[in-house]
Parts: structure tokens; C-alpha cells; sequence
């Protein structure tokens, strides 16, 4: 369904960790990648800020402006989401022994990565996810990858 993309943004910095001089960290000029950091990063006690993030987020995606991320919009931020998911599970396991990166990140782990993200935004599998539908979602995929010292 999807296919792979290079994870490194132009600077050559990991996606997630992108802090590219030519954008401004403004809202609005934020990359995809920062808006997902910041949401990852979002307290839960603050709902407010969270959902301004991801609608920031939604709208770069939203290219028609039609309030429904479908088709080519849809799939763009399924893979924007995999780019910073894959990122996060570099980190989690890198100090799991070597070898790890091919255990954790074989193909088929993968490919279950990215129908977990499309099936968690989309459970009717029609390619296409609404704003609220987003923001009841996004904050539990980049949280499930979060880094854990327990």
C-alpha cells in the first residue's frame, strides 16, 4: 500500500529531530515532522494545544481544503505519521542488543507498522480521515513508540 521514502530531511537531520534553519518554528511554518515532535511532546493535561497542533498539522495535508484528508492527502500523512513512528522505534530499541534495528525493523514489522497507522485513522478502510477523527487518534500513535526506561 505504501512504499518506503527516505526518513532524512534536507539538512540531513533524523526526520523527527528536524530543526531546519530555513523554517521557522512558527505554527503555521512548521514542517510536518516538528508538528508531530510537538504533538508527541503535548501534556495530556492540555488538550487545547494538542488539538491546535493537529489541526495545524491536518491542514498542510488538506490540500483541496475540504475538511477530509482522502485518497493522495490521506495516504501523504499515513506516511508522514510512518516516517516519524519508524524514527521513534529506532530510538526505543537501539540499546536492545545488537542486531535490534533488524529485529524490530525487519520488512514485514514494517509493513505491520503502516496498516496499524492506516487501520488506527481509517477502521472503515476507505482512505480517508476527518479532523476529529485525527485528533482522537494521533496522540495515541506517537505515543505508543515513546521511549521507556521501566
Amino acid at each position: 500500500w505504501l512504499k518506503p521514502f527516505e526518513l532524512n530531511c534536507p539538512s540531513t537531520l533524523p526526520a523527527f529531530n528536524c530543526r531546519c534553519p530555513a523554517a521557522p518554528l512558527t505554527m503555521g511554518n512548521l514542517t510536518p515532522q516538528q508538528l508531530l515532535v510537538r504533538i508527541d511532546m503535548a501534556d495530556k493535561e492540555d488538550p487545547s494545544k494538542c488539538a491546535n497542533l493537529v489541526e495545524s498539522l491536518f491542514k498542510k495535508f488538506d490540500t483541496d481544503n475540504s475538511g477530509m484528508l482522502e485518497g493522495a492527502e490521506f495516504k501523504a500523512l499515513v506516511l508522514e505519521i510512518y516516517g516519524y513512528v519508524v524514527e521513534e522505534m529506532k530510538v526505543k530499541f537501539k540499546d536492545a542488543g545488537e542486531g535490534a534495528e533488524g529485529v524490530h525493523l525487519h520488512p514485514s514489522n514494517l509493513e505491520a507498522i503502516q496498516n496499524w497507522i492506516k487501520s488506527t485513522m481509517d477502521p472503515s478502510g476507505q482512505d480517508k480521515c476527518s479532523l476529529d477523527q485525527l485528533k482522537t487518534t494521533i496522540k495515541a500513535i506517537v505515543d505508543e513508540c515513546d521511549y521507556s526506561e521501566q
